[in-house]
């Protein structure tokens, strides 16, 4: 039997974030069949947008730890 593929991981729970140009990024969930992730952005704690990105944008730490979930 093949091994199927989840289209979405839910990464809320593992409470990932990095910061970039003063404005801190919480990873939400990740889509692997389009390589993007949902994240939150906030600013001084302040919650600004939801806001979608590439996988390729991200710190090097950090696609290191969800290459495994994939």
């Amino acid at each position: 039997m093949a091994k199927s593929k989840k289209t979405i991981i839910d990464l809320k729970n593992m409470n990932l974030s990095y910061e970039e140009r003063n404005y801190k990024i919480k990873l939400q969930s990740f889509k692997t069949s389009s390589m993007t992730l949902d994240v939150q952005i906030y600013e001084k704690n302040q919650f600004l947008k939801n806001n979608t990105i590439v996988f390729a944008h991200l710190p090097k730490k950090l696609k290191a730890k969800l290459n495994p979930l994939f």
